[in-house]
């Protein structure tokens, strides 16, 4: 039940439907992720893009245009349709989340899928084939990890750890800077996929995840669900709730974290001056 005393939605069959299309475009793309490097590109944007990611999207709309025909569709790898604001429901796709780490034959990237109703993100998928993990969650009623030995709730630690998880790139480094120097005490590590980041929170490697610019829905619908249904937070850079399906499909900077003291990082972070940037 929710505040107002009526029913949560459970939305079994759509995440069903999802962990089937997420865990069949994983074993896709891992098939494929051998001898990828020599058939990737660059994108307009600067992104690098392969047959593997192009494969497990189109494996993934298969299945929900197959089951959810009504529902709007944003992707990656599908070029936007502003369409798609006119509905209420709308799943984002992001087929292959570190395509960095795939063309370089790692583990560290993840199938993503997540469906948002008005706006609000209700369930995610994480899949991450070369780890052997599936990780899936609908928000206000709880998350689970499926892997080698079996499957286990997920609760979002209490403890803190005081490590912050980020990302390493040039194109963050002004930002992570500013970050830091605003929450000195943080250790640091570092993955590309916002996924294997959330997996690696709820593993108990990390407790924050500051993301000090705008970054596309894609990338963060899924993993937000999954933290979210774990009894975690993901907010805004204000604190703000995170929106989507919105007519840019970007989200203005991020938090992440399973610490209680979420509100009071914000504080530090606006403090120091941290904004969302391009």
């Amino acid at each position: 039940m929710d505040g107002s005393g009526t029913s949560r939605p459970s939305y079994s069959h759509e995440l069903a439907i999802a962990s089937l299309a997420a865990r069949a475009a994983g074993q896709i793309a891992l098939g494929m992720q051998g001898g990828i490097s020599s058939s990737a590109s660059i994108k307009a944007d600067g992104s690098p893009v392969t047959p593997g990611d192009l494969a497990a999207d189109q494996v993934i709309r298969h299945h929900l245009e197959m089951h959810f025909p009504e529902d709007a569709i944003l992707s990656e790898e599908l070029t936007d349709n502003a369409e798609r604001l006119s509905h209420r429901r709308v799943w984002i796709i992001d087929p292959i989340d570190g395509t960095k780490d795939y063309v370089a034959g790692g583990d560290g990237w993840a199938v993503q899928l997540a469906l948002a109703v008005d706006g609000r993100v209700v369930l995610g998928i994480l899949d991450l084939p070369r780890c052997g993990v599936h990780l899936a969650g609908v928000v206000g009623i709880g998350a689970t990890l499926v892997d080698e030995n079996g499957s286990q709730n997920l609760i979002a630690g209490s403890a803190p750890l005081t490590t912050m998880i980020g990302s390493s790139s040039t194109r963050n480094a002004a930002s992570l800077v500013q970050i830091r120097a605003a929450l000195p005490e943080f250790g640091f590590t570092s993955c590309t996929s916002v996924g294997v980041k959330v997996h690696r929170m709820l593993r108990g490697e990390a407790d924050l995840y500051v993301h000090g610019r705008t970054i596309h829905e894609w990338d963060v619908a899924a993993p937000a669900a999954v933290l979210l249904a774990a009894g975690g937070m993901a907010t805004a850079l204000d604190g703000s709730e995170l929106a989507y399906n919105t007519p840019g499909g970007r989200c203005p900077g991020l938090v992440f974290s399973t610490r209680a003291d979420h509100p009071e990082l914000i504080q530090r972070l606006r403090a120091a001056g941290l904004s969302a940037n391009a």
